[in-house]
Parts: structure tokens; C-alpha cells; sequence
């Protein structure tokens, strides 16, 4: 029973690990233009967009937005 928890709670890491580093080269995608609009760009939005959508309540401070860098410390 332990070593099905241990598998168990490894492939969840492994899996937020995989998500946070999608999270990540999406952001760094917007410092390119156009990256968002290639077909990467698209497929990797729909993975990560309805996550960054909840925290979209936090306005820009000076045209910063830092609702990306609350949601990757958030799970």
C-alpha cells in the first residue's frame, strides 16, 4: 500500500513539475513577438490559460503583470 501512495504522489509531482515549467515558457513567450500566435504558442495556452485566468482579478503595476508569478506559487 505504501509504495502505490509513494507512485502515486510521484507521478502528481512529476506532473506539477511538467505543468510550472509549461507555466514558465509561456510567460517567457510573451517577451518574443508573435510566439503566442505560432501553433506552440496556441496549444500551450490552452493548457495554461484557464489556470493564469483565475489570478487575471490582480491589475498591472506599472504595466508589469504579476498575476503569472502569484499562480506559479500558488500550487
Amino acid at each position: 500500500m505504501a509504495t502505490v501512495l509513494y507512485w502515486l504522489f510521484t507521478i502528481i509531482n512529476y506532473g506539477l513539475y511538467i505543468y510550472m515549467l509549461a507555466m514558465v515558457v509561456y510567460v517567457l513567450m510573451s517577451w518574443f513577438p508573435g510566439a503566442w500566435q505560432s501553433r506552440f504558442g496556441q496549444w500551450l495556452g490552452r493548457i495554461v490559460n484557464p489556470f493564469l485566468n483565475v489570478f487575471d482579478f490582480i491589475p498591472p503595476i506599472f504595466g508589469i503583470d504579476f498575476s503569472p508569478l502569484i499562480a506559479f506559487f500558488c500550487p
